[in-house]
Parts: C-alpha cells; sequence; structure tokens
C-alpha cells in the first residue's frame, strides 16, 4: 500500500497497522532489507502466547551478509539513551534457546501485541525513524510489560537498506529522537537530570566537532537536534502528561534493565553497533 508520501517508519508502520490490524491479535513489522526463516512468527507467537506480560518480541538478527555474525539479539541503552546492539558482529552463543529479556526490540523485525500497540498509540510520528522503537518499548515497560528475544526464531538483516547509513541527516535523526525519548519517559526529576547531562554531552560534542572542517556538518546537525527540542517543547511536554499519568512502573523498575552512564561508556569501545 502507498501513502502517497514519505511517512518514514513511524508513520508508514502505523499506517499499515491502520489499514490492517483491527482484529488481530498480534502485529509483526519486518524491515525491507530482511530475510526471514520460515518458521520465525509461529516461534515469537508461541512465546508471548505462554507470557501474557511480553507486549514485545523480536527475533534472533544475524547478519544477511554474514550469517553467521549476529546483528542483534536485542537492544539495551543506558541512562541518558545511548543505545547499541547486542552482540552485534559476535557469534551467537551456544545453546541459546529460552527468550532472553532486553530493553528494546529492534524494529527492523519486532511483534507487538495489538492491543498495547494500540493503546500506546504506536510509534511517535515524530520521530520519523530511528528511536521510535526505543521509545514505545519503554512506554510499553511503563505499564508493567516486557520486552524479550526470542533466539529460536531467526531473520536476517542487511542493514542501511533505506537510510544508507550514518550521514548527518541520519545523526540529526538519532540525537533529537534520543533526548526527546528521555523527556517523554523519565519522571520529572529524571527528566531533568538525565536530559540536562545528555544536552551537556551534545553541546560539547558539537563544538569540538566544529573546529575541524570535516565534522562540520556534524556539528551542525547536533545544534539542530538540540533546537528541535526547545521547538517541540510543549509538544513533547503534551505527550509526556499522557505517558506519565498512565504509567504503572517507577523508574528504578524501569532502569534495572539500563546501563549505568559510566558502565557505558567503559564498554563503548568494545561496541562494534552502538548509537
Amino acid at each position: 500500500m502507498r501513502s502517497g508520501r514519505n511517512l518514514g517508519y513511524a508513520g508508514g508502520n502505523n499506517y499499515g497497522f491502520k489499514l490492517f490490524g483491527s482484529g488481530t491479535k498480534y502485529v509483526g513489522f519486518l524491515n525491507n532489507d530482511i530475510e526471514v526463516e520460515p518458521d520465525w512468527l509461529w516461534r515469537i507467537i508461541d512465546v508471548m502466547e505462554h507470557d501474557e506480560r511480553i507486549a514485545a518480541a523480536q527475533p534472533m538478527i544475524l547478519q544477511l551478509n554474514r550469517r553467521e555474525l549476529l546483528d542483534s539479539l536485542g537492544g539495551l541503552i543506558d541512562r541518558i539513551g545511548r543505545a547499541y546492539d547486542v552482540g552485534s558482529s559476535l557469534a551467537p552463543p551456544r545453546g541459546l534457546r529460552n527468550p532472553v529479556e532486553v530493553f528494546y526490540a529492534r524494529g527492523a523485525a519486532i511483534v507487538f501485541r495489538s492491543d498495547v500497540f494500540r493503546r500506546l498509540g504506536g510509534f511517535d510520528e515524530d520521530y520519523f525513524i530511528y528511536y521510535e522503537e526505543t521509545d514505545l518499548c519503554w512506554r510499553a515497560r511503563l505499564l508493567g510489560y516486557k520486552v524479550v528475544t526470542v533466539p529460536t526464531a531467526k531473520v536476517y538483516h542487511l542493514g542501511g537498506g533505506t537510510s544508507g547509513g550514518a550521514t548527518p541527516h541520519t545523526i540529526y535523526l538519532r540525537r533529537r529522537n534520543q533526548l526527546a525519548t528521555l523527556i517523554k519517559n523519565y519522571s520529572l526529576g529524571n527528566a531533568i537530570i538525565y536530559s540536562s547531562i545528555l544536552t551537556a554531552m551534545f553541546l560539547a560534542s558539537a563544538a569540538r566537532r566544529s573546529i575541524s572542517p570535516d565534522y562540520n556538518l556534524v556539528s551542525r546537525a547536533i545544534f539542530s537536534a538540540i533546537l528541535w527540542n526547545i521547538r517541540s517543547f510543549r509538544r513533547t511536554l503534551e505527550k509526556r502528561a499522557t505517558i506519565q499519568s498512565e504509567r504503572i512502573v517507577p523508574d528504578r523498575i524501569v532502569s534495572r534493565h539500563m546501563l549505568g552512564i559510566l558502565e557505558y561508556s567503559r564498554l563503548v569501545k568494545y561496541l562494534p553497533k552502538a548509537y
């Protein structure tokens, strides 16, 4: 189905759900650079059928061009929203068959309970692309649900099949959506603390990069991401009010599935696919 204009990952998938999602128990989203094993979907649904606390699940995502290596076993973030794919570019762990809890499921291949997806209002269409699945899974966690990877289900992902990889524009989208996600989903005190830390880190990074002509466009992208959040602050606060009015789980429970800022910083040099 063609929408008539580019709605991005978030809007495009919401559009598909509105057209075909009514009356379904589950909804699956697949990127256009994915190949699947024939049984991937029923393996995920079988796990979700046995645990109603699971709002979203993903398969083991392997690399399309190097199928013996992982693309992602799921997503983790630290307290300021820096994300990475678990196991990226490593061989899959031997004997891994049971579901593994992760902070968020990768949007490249994700299955959601339709009633939860509908209750959350779907993906945030202001994001366009990047961090929309992180945000959605975080919001599901605030309602008391969990998110898992089902390692017996397998798909193969090329990566960058549409966006083409890192550019100043994709950096802009990632940084702006990362900051918006913290503002929306944390309780007030943590939202102020962690969004302030992240903004300071963005400013320092942009200032440092602006010195080099080679990174000037990246610097502008980071500044633009901050400015977008300033201009959109009222709209973000309206979304935040809705999210916080419905939340059941406190930050101290959700943060158990996050890395600490220093912990992430120590690990980042070993993480081949961090955002």
